[in-house]
């Protein structure tokens, strides 16, 4: 997964949501899925008719799956804070979340 991922971009985009308040840690990733092209898994927002067993989220070639909108965002931090070790840049992030 590494070699796909874009290393500094999952670097800013973790720092940027380390500063961001845990509450709005999802719409920030929203932001980033859609200006660059991520994907995504999520209910509808407009109405029940769409509810995913799993909700997930992909930007900067950082997976992540969680079975809660709330558990989303610390699952894409650690994935992320996972990569950026093993590539050198960091310790992990997102345990202390």
């Amino acid at each position: 997964m590494s070699e796909s991922a874009n290393i500094a971009a999952v670097s800013h985009l973790v720092a940027a949501l380390e500063a961001t308040s845990p509450e709005d840690r999802l719409s920030a990733l929203k932001r980033a899925v859609l200006a660059h092209s991520g994907r995504w898994d999520l209910p509808s927002e407009h109405t029940e008719a769409y509810r995913p067993a799993l909700v997930s989220l992909q930007v900067f070639g950082v997976h992540a799956m969680a079975a809660s909108l709330d558990e989303l965002p610390r699952n894409w931090m650690r994935a992320a804070g996972n990569i950026l070790e093993a590539e050198g840049q960091g310790t992990k992030q997102g345990d202390e979340l």
